[in-house]
């Protein structure tokens, strides 16, 4: 199978462009139990293209005296262990993912130095005090790359807010400057820091979000354009308050769709397969899960995804494709070129954990915006497994035995600790 915010961990305004539970739980299934041998009854229409055809071939563990069933587990195992892989990642990442913002690509980076502004405004003290709340206000959040420092230009006005704290009739009218003059700093140093973000990241929101924006994105790029910013420190902050409520809307819908995630996560858990199932009841508990999850799946050979593909691998059971656009957001494959369909696989339980694993790469890939978030590292595939195990209920003792042998895809208590962290909206 394939390895396929809440808030999301990185901050908007971190001043480095790079930096980007609860238990399993499980209970019988609404599937009704049907005779041992009966598999009739019309498949799903998803289902009904899958590559196989005929009843259910049962395994070893499944019917014991079933002689072919047993030759097939033994095939099965000596292909997983003889290609060091039961489960295929595909996922070429966001490169060829066309930014929301091209208009970007040509902004200040937050790396070039700026030169201090040092003009002269004929402002009150009243106003200069005012434009420097709503400053600071715009800034809430603001850090440097570490996540926690607050950069130099929002401690300056931190230290300015207290000389406009109490009677301003002793702030001079080079004071009035200076605080004036540090606002507009820190705005234009915040914006570049926002400018890097969406530059960074537009495609990865976008993905997040299945594409659809809280508003147009062209008026957030429009509150990106510093125009005018260094001419007037009340225009700024004003054109900062309305750039601070746009990206607030936008990762508003981000934790909502993080939100909803969980929620249909919880429900999915509940969906089970114990080893007396048919092979018409999995199936119908893997057109549950993923309606549930709001997802189609199909029958593609791996190379679908493109580069990423690793071939045709035929102990390749099902695959993610997070190529860096929408059109495998909200969609798992399962391999046509698995050679066991046949040979008892088809019906086997194990295929709900695999199709749930591959759910799992896709909230991975929605809650960090990629399926290999940084906190995962080469880990990943064994996060996958851990965060399937936590939140979405796959069999760990049955995931366990089929993946035997292969260290990639085996969760410690390192790998669960990391998947409930990323449930949790840390993904670096």
């Amino acid at each position: 199978m394939q390895r396929p915010a809440a808030p999301i961990q990185t901050s908007p305004w971190s001043r480095s462009p790079g930096s980007n539970g609860g238990g399993a739980f499980r209970h019988q299934g609404p599937f009704t139990r049907q005779h041992p041998g009966d598999t009739s009854g019309p498949y799903s229409s998803q289902v009904s293209n899958a590559p196989f055809t005929g009843t259910s071939a049962r395994t070893a563990a499944r019917q014991q005296s079933h002689a072919g069933a047993v030759i097939a587990i033994i095939l099965v195992m000596v292909l997983v262990l003889a290609s060091g892989m039961a489960v295929q990642n595909v996922q070429t990442g966001m490169a060829n993912y066309h930014a929301q913002f091209t208009g970007l690509q040509q902004s200040a980076s937050p790396s070039e130095s700026r030169s201090a502004s040092t003009n002269s405004w004929n402002l009150s003290a009243e106003q200069t005090c005012a434009n420097l709340s709503s400053a600071i206000a715009s800034l809430e959040g603001w850090a440097d790359s570490d996540g926690t420092t607050a950069p130099a230009e929002l401690t300056t006005l931190n230290n300015d807010q207290s000389a406009c704290a109490g009677d301003l009739s002793h702030l001079s009218s080079a004071d009035l400057d200076a605080i004036s003059n540090h606002t507009i700093d820190a705005l234009l140093a915040w914006n570049d820091d926002m400018v890097e973000f969406y530059r960074y990241r537009s495609a990865s929101i976008t993905y997040r979000i299945d594409g659809k924006w809280p508003g147009d994105p062209k008026e957030l790029e429009a509150l990106l354009d510093t125009s005018g910013w260094s001419d007037d420190p009340t225009y700024a902050v004003q054109q900062a308050a309305k750039l601070k409520s746009g990206n607030d809307a936008v990762l508003a819908k981000i934790a909502d769709v993080v939100a909803d995630l969980h929620n249909r996560e919880a429900k999915i858990a509940g969906i089970q397969a114990d080893d007396r199932a048919s092979e018409q009841e999995i199936w119908a508990a893997i057109d549950t899960i993923t309606n549930e999850m709001g997802v189609t799946y199909s029958f593609e050979p791996l190379s679908v995804c493109g580069g990423g593909g690793g071939g045709n691998n035929p102990s390749t059971v099902a695959f993610f494709c997070q190529d860096g656009t929408l059109d495998y957001r909200n969609k798992i494959m399962f391999n046509t070129g698995y050679v066991l369909w046949d040979l008892g696989a088809r019906g086997d339980p194990w295929m709900l954990d695999a199709a749930k694993h591959e759910l799992a790469h896709r909230s991975i890939s929605i809650a960090c915006g990629t399926a290999r978030p940084k906190i995962a590292g080469a880990r990943y595939e064994a996060v996958t497994n851990a965060y399937a195990y936590q939140f979405m209920g796959v069999n760990r003792q049955r995931n366990e035995e089929h993946q035997s042998g292969l260290e990639e895809y085996a969760a410690g208590d390192a790998e669960m600790a990391i998947a409930q962290k990323i449930h949790d909206g840390t993904c670096s």
